[in-house]
């Protein structure tokens, strides 16, 4: 199995997809893939974030497999010491999401975890919006 890293930045954020496959790809060939893949996508994708479509381009052309946190199944957080290792929840958006279907912070959830004396749960996954640029609908 091969990897391969797709990453897409801003002056404030940095996002980044790790895509595998059975083949080694030159990263020049590897680049050329990603080229194609964008310019087929970036007018019409309609995923959270460019590298998410050209990942799914690359997925439906070459048959790459993306690492997507909505196909994380289990988390298991490590530890030297014994008894101590365990499985983690998964925590996507509105993961403790109350009845009245409002989200709940998950910085806050860390920190009441924290004052109450539990462990945060040690994986939660980011969202966040991304303005999409206008020039690029001209």
């Amino acid at each position: 199995m091969y990897f391969y890293e797709l990453h897409e930045a801003d002056d404030e954020l940095a996002i980044g997809i790790t895509l595998a496959h059975d083949e080694a790809f030159a990263p020049g060939e590897f680049l050329a893939m990603v080229e194609t893949a964008r310019s087929r996508v970036i007018e019409t994708f309609t995923e959270e974030t460019l590298i998410e479509a050209i990942a799914a381009e690359l997925e439906r052309e070459h048959d790459f497999a993306a690492a997507l946190d909505s196909r994380l199944v289990a988390a298991v957080g490590v530890s030297s010491e014994e008894g101590e290792t365990r499985l983690l929840a998964h925590e996507g958006a509105g993961a403790h999401a109350d009845d009245e279907g409002e989200e709940e912070d998950p910085d806050l959830a860390i920190a009441e975890a924290l004052l109450s004396g539990r462990e945060p749960i040690g994986l939660r996954t980011a969202v966040v919006d991304l303005e999409k640029n206008e020039a690029l609908d001209s």
